[in-house]
C-alpha cells in the first residue's frame, strides 16, 4: 500500500514539474521561437546584398490630385505680408508724476507678420486691414524668397480689407496673379482649400502652407469684438485650418480662383478647431475695384438721420430727418419710417444699421424694408458718393 501511495506522489510529482516547465514555455514563447528561427534565419541573411548595396526602390507614378493641383496653380501667388506696427507700453517710472494713462505711454516698432495674394501684373496685393492696421511700414515677401518694400493704396477698415501695391522696379517678374470666383454660387459641402503663412518668415521659409477643407456655413454675420467696430457679414464659414498668421490668404475652389479671404477663427486656445471664416470674394471685389480704379475708397453719402426704436409693435431704426434732393428721398424713404430689415436682415438698432451701411460702396444698392402706419413695404436706396 505504502510503495502504491509512493508511486502516486511521484507521479504527482512529475506531473507538477512538467506543468511548471510548460507553463515558462508558454510564458514567454519568444525565446523558444528565436531558438527555433536562429538557424535558417542566419543563412537566409548570408544570401541577402551587402548592407552598401542601395535598396531597389519602387517608383510609380502618383496620380494627381485635386489639392495637388490646386497647390502647382495657386501657392506662387500667395505672400507674406510684413508689416511694422506701434506698440504702446506702459513706463512705470512715471506713474508717480503723472496722472492718465496716454502720458505713460510710449510708443514702440513691433513686426508683425500676416498673409496675402497677388491680383494683378501691376504688383497690388489683398489682405486683411488688422494685418496692418497703425503699421509705420510694410514689405512683401515672395515665396521664391524675393522681398520688397510695399506701400497701401486704401483699405476697408469696416469690410477688413486692405489693398497694398510692391515696389519692384521695371521688368520684375511677379507671380500669376490670383482670379477671383463668384461666391454668390457656393455650396454648403464644397470642397475648398486655405493658403497663407501662419509662422511668417520665422521658418527661413517664405512658401505657403496649404490645409484643405469643405465649407461647412454661409452667410455668417459675426461682430467678434464689441469694442471694435466692425460687422462681418455674408462670411464663408470652413472647417479648413486657418491659425494666427493666416490671415489675409485666400480661400480658393477647386478650379484655384479666390473663393474668400481667411480672416479669423473661433478658438479658445489660439489654435485651430476647424471652426474659421473668410470674407467672401464678391465683397473683397468690390472694395478692391473701388481702389483700384479711384485709387482711394470714396466716402459715403448717408443723407438721414435715424435712431433706435423698440416698441411692442415694431422693432428697428426711426427716420428722424431726410435731405431733400438725395438719394433716400428719392428712395421714398420718409421722416417717421422705421426701418426693420435691410439686405434681409433684422435691424435692431442705430449701430447695427451704420455698420451694414458703412460696409457698402458707391454705386451699391441696398434693399430695405419700412415699416409705415402698420404697414410694410419695401424700397432701394441707392448709395452715392459724398460731396468732398
Amino acid at each position: 500500500m505504502k510503495s502504491r501511495g509512493l508511486a502516486k506522489l511521484v507521479g504527482a510529482g512529475a506531473l507538477i514539474l512538467l506543468g511548471l516547465t510548460v507553463g515558462i514555455f508558454v510564458s514567454r514563447p519568444e525565446e523558444r521561437l528565436a531558438e527555433l528561427a536562429a538557424a535558417p534565419a542566419q543563412a537566409a541573411v548570408s544570401k541577402q546584398p551587402a548592407s552598401s548595396d542601395p535598396l531597389p526602390v519602387k517608383r510609380a507614378p502618383k496620380p494627381e490630385t485635386t489639392v495637388t493641383r490646386i497647390v502647382k496653380k495657386v501657392s506662387d501667388s500667395v505672400v507674406t505680408v510684413g508689416a511694422v506696427k506701434r506698440q504702446y507700453v506702459e513706463q512705470p517710472w512715471v506713474t508717480e508724476f503723472f496722472i492718465g494713462s496716454r502720458l505713460r505711454l510710449e510708443k514702440q516698432r513691433l513686426p508683425y507678420m500676416g498673409s496675402g495674394f497677388i491680383i494683378d501684373k501691376e504688383g497690388h496685393v489683398v489682405t486683411n486691414f488688422h494685418v496692418i492696421d497703425d503699421s509705420l511700414s510694410f514689405f512683401v515677401t515672395l515665396p521664391d524668397g524675393r522681398e520688397f518694400e510695399a506701400s497701401l493704396v486704401d483699405a476697408d477698415r469696416y469690410a477688413d480689407i486692405a489693398v497694398l501695391q510692391i515696389k519692384a522696379d521695371d521688368g520684375t517678374t511677379l507671380p500669376e496673379p490670383l482670379e477671383f470666383a463668384e461666391s454668390d454660387e457656393l455650396q454648403i459641402g464644397e470642397q475648398v482649400v486655405a493658403f497663407g503663412n501662419p509662422f511668417g518668415n520665422l521658418m527661413e521659409d517664405s512658401r505657403p502652407t496649404v490645409t484643405a477643407g469643405y465649407i461647412s456655413a454661409l452667410h455668417r454675420t459675426i461682430r467678434p469684438d464689441s469694442n471694435i467696430m466692425r460687422v462681418y457679414q455674408d462670411m464663408i464659414q470652413t472647417d479648413a485650418s486657418i491659425n494666427p498668421g493666416n490671415s489675409g490668404g485666400p480661400l480658393v475652389d477647386v478650379n484655384g480662383d479666390v473663393v474668400g479671404v481667411n480672416t479669423f477663427i473661433f478658438s479658445p486656445s489660439g489654435g485651430s478647431t476647424g471652426v474659421s471664416f473668410a470674407i467672401p470674394a464678391n465683397r473683397v471685389r468690390g472694395v478692391v475695384d473701388e481702389i483700384k480704379k479711384y485709387g482711394r475708397l470714396r466716402p459715403l453719402l448717408l443723407d438721414f438721420a435715424f435712431r433706435t426704436l423698440r416698441t411692442p409693435r415694431v422693432s428697428g431704426v426711426q427716420v428722424m430727418d431726410v435731405r431733400s434732393g438725395g438719394p433716400a428721398e428719392q428712395a421714398g424713404i420718409n421722416v417717421g419710417d422705421v426701418i426693420v430689415t435691410a439686405e434681409g436682415r433684422t435691424v435692431t438698432s442705430r449701430e447695427e444699421f451704420y455698420l451694414l451701411f458703412a460696409s457698402r460702396q458707391v454705386g451699391d444698392q441696398v434693399k430695405l424694408k419700412l415699416w409705415r402706419n402698420g404697414k410694410e413695404s419695401d424700397v432701394v436706396y441707392t448709395v452715392m458718393e459724398a460731396a468732398k
